[in-house]
């Protein structure tokens, strides 16, 4: 098994991983949801935190489908020109996009990773009702664009690497 491979795999347990860990986030959405309603309307007692966490659970679960969703190329696709072209074609569009598509994503994970490490130096912290150190939200939001990033990256250096829906269509169609 070479290095690469290895790493591959890792990346895509840690995603697998990370896609149940934001369905959980979802989960703790339900729940501060069901907690406030009761609260509210049964108690006449409404929280003080459950808009925040409903706030940041909602971003954690959007950051962690994230690299899940590249790496099933779920997310949204305008695919006109792609479906009028020949299957070499295609394919060496789609890893030109899929390199486009990755720097941009890198780039936003720099962003993303030098605001956070700035927001842990200062100690910035959310200004909600239930106020937490912002880096912990920001942490995720860059994990989800570097994971997405590296998913789009492998598909155009090493495509074998990951296996998207249309592949074994178009392999049947060739």
């Amino acid at each position: 098994m070479t290095m690469l491979s290895v790493l591959t795999q890792a990346h895509d347990r840690l995603t697998r991983f990370g896609f149940h860990l934001g369905g959980a986030a979802l989960c703790g959405i339900v729940l501060s949801y069901w907690i406030e309603v009761v609260a509210r309307y049964f108690f006449n007692a409404p929280t003080l935190w459950s808009t925040s966490v409903i706030a940041y659970c909602l971003c954690i679960a959007a950051s962690l489908a994230m690299p899940e969703l590249a790496r099933r190329q779920g997310h949204i696709a305008i695919t006109a020109l792609q479906e009028q072209m020949s299957g070499a074609c295609r394919r060496r569009y789609e890893r030109v996009i899929a390199l486009i598509t990755g720097i941009i994503c890198l780039v936003a994970a720099w962003m993303l990773v030098s605001e956070t490490l700035r927001q842990f130096s200062s100690g910035t912290t959310t200004a909600m009702g239930l106020s937490i150190p912002k880096f912990w939200i920001s942490a995720f939001i860059g994990y989800g664009f570097t994971g997405t990033a590296l998913y789009f990256l492998r598909r155009c250096f090493w495509p074998d690497s990951v296996e998207w829906p249309h592949d074994s269509i178009e392999q049947e169609a060739d």
